[in-house]
């Protein structure tokens, strides 16, 4: 099991849980808040006793089309209901371990895919004027 800090990009340390013998990955908890360090620990704990996977080591870097589909995936996984969905760096908490890229790679490829299909991802300047806010498109979206 690693516990890990993953950037959030808003100061506070959040912190996730990977499994590494398993797919197991974890970076909210029961009550779907970003996980304290306590938490993380706690739910780690409760994943080993009872996965029996043999560890694996830490996954293998994925080259930059497999991490702009790992990024997607999590995305697209966003566009159900009826309403759009705002996209933080935290929603990559947990699956940073498998996508080893930085804050910065993550919100260049963000802007990317605002600009390329802004049906499915929209980018627009924050109200207090640093950095850009990103928000997945529901389907159907007029």
């Amino acid at each position: 099991m690693l516990v890990y800090t993953a950037d959030a990009d808003r100061g506070l340390a959040k912190h996730a849980v990977a499994c590494l013998g398993c797919i197991y990955r974890a970076a909210t908890n029961a009550a779907h808040n970003p996980m304290s360090e306590a938490d993380a620990a706690k739910d780690a704990n409760v994943h080993a006793a009872g996965c029996r996977a043999m560890p694996r080591g830490i996954p293998a870097w994925p080259d930059d089309t497999e991490a702009t589909e790992m990024i997607h995936t999590r995305l697209w996984a966003r566009r159900y209901g009826k309403t759009p969905h705002p996209v933080h760096i935290s929603d990559f908490n947990a699956i940073r371990v498998d996508l080893q890229r930085p804050t910065d790679w993550i919100k260049a490829l963000l802007t990317d895919l605002a600009q390329s299909d802004p049906g499915f991802l929209t980018a627009t300047p924050t109200s207090f004027g640093e950095g850009t806010r990103f928000t997945v498109q529901p389907f159907g979206r007029p």
